[in-house]
């Protein structure tokens, strides 16, 4: 980390937002890229007072925003030429299958909690540009994701400074937890809903 510090130490920092942006947007196209990887970096150098916060903070949240809007709109043109493949038995359209069930279940909360399922983030895209779900909606809470999540890394990244090697060994660890978390929201939500519903009272 410190060879990439001292390599952007000699470029102009108007150029290092820009680069910031274009590999967040990368980021949510080529998901072999280590999730995150970009936004991390960054709140290490806001951490260390190297970039600003608001400036990073806008840049990298337009950047993931309008990577995840363009694989939407890849589900929408090339619908009908991934649907043919869809007799394909390989993971990846395993796994879509599998997202579409989420968004049978569960709709349009699934966007706004994509950004928690790092492995999951452009799947969620591209199904939801496949089942042309509304782009206004889909583009609002997909930001709304994104505003939360980078803000909490980059906040994490801002509070911790140097010592964010700490911060990257907990987001090691948080695709469970962060599952864990949902079910349990997920469970909670239906359980009120359902006591509600039966009429029966908080109180007796």
């Amino acid at each position: 980390m410190n060879e990439l510090l001292e390599f952007f130490r000699n470029v102009d920092k108007v150029y290092i937002y820009f680069i910031l942006f274009f590999c967040c947007y990368f980021e949510n196209i080529f998901p072999p890229l280590p999730p995150d990887t970009v936004v991390i970096i960054s709140s290490y150098f806001v951490g260390i007072g190297f970039l600003k916060f608001n400036f990073t903070y806008l840049v990298v949240c337009l950047g993931s925003v309008f990577g995840f809007m363009t694989i939407y709109y890849v589900g929408v043109i090339f619908k009908e030429r991934i649907i043919k493949k869809r007799s394909n038995e390989s993971k990846f359209f395993k796994r879509m299958v599998s997202i579409e069930n989420w968004f049978g279940k569960y709709g349009y909360k699934i966007i706004l909690f994509n950004r928690f399922l790092s492995g999951a983030r452009t799947l969620i895209a591209l199904t939801a540009g496949i089942s042309k779900m509304n782009s206004k909606k889909v583009f609002i809470l997909a930001l709304f994701s994104i505003i939360l999540w980078n803000g909490i890394l980059i906040y994490s990244g801002y509070i911790v400074g140097e010592n964010w090697g700490i911060l990257a060994e907990y987001l090691k660890k948080y695709n469970i937890s962060v599952i864990i978390i949902l079910i349990m929201i997920f469970l909670i939500y239906f359980a009120v809903r359902g006591y509600r519903k039966s009429g029966m009272k908080w109180f007796a």
